[in-house]
């Protein structure tokens, strides 16, 4: 089952464990619309995702799925269920940065230019960007 939530922070620990570059001593991103929970049979959280907006753009943030229950297509439903959020809210583009892009090609987002981006990346600055982390600015423009 996935459902909504505003609790940002008791997720930080799935993404930092999934690899995402999330400070657990920051507070929420600015511009959170909501984040979205699946969870099992049980209650148990198995993967979750943020939608912000930011800018007069809306961004998917920080998908994640617990190590051991990855491939059973949670992310798939995460960001199917981000992407429909936003598009009920009026989007018209939904963005990210993603590590794994040819995941996120699977539902149409395209790479584009870093400076494209309405946000500020600071990929760059990472020290496991192109040490094992390729992330690319990706664009999903919905039709209309």
């Amino acid at each position: 089952m996935i459902r909504k939530t505003m609790d940002y922070g008791s997720m930080v620990d799935l993404f930092v464990r999934s690899g995402l570059e999330i400070d657990p001593e920051e507070p929420a991103p600015e511009g959170l619309v909501t984040c979205f929970e699946l969870l099992d049979e049980a209650g148990v959280r198995q993967a979750a995702g943020g939608l912000c907006y930011d800018n007069g753009e809306y961004i998917l943030r920080c998908v994640a799925v617990e190590e051991g229950q990855r491939g059973k297509g949670y992310g798939m439903q995460m960001v199917r269920s981000i992407m429909e959020e936003a598009e009920g809210l009026g989007a018209k583009v939904i963005w990210l940065t993603a590590k794994v892009p040819e995941f996120y090609r699977k539902f149409g987002f395209q790479v584009v230019p870093r400076e494209e981006a309405p946000f500020v990346t600071k990929c760059g600055e990472c020290p496991q960007y192109h040490n094992g982390c390729e992330s690319e600015v990706m664009r999903y423009t919905i039709r209309a």
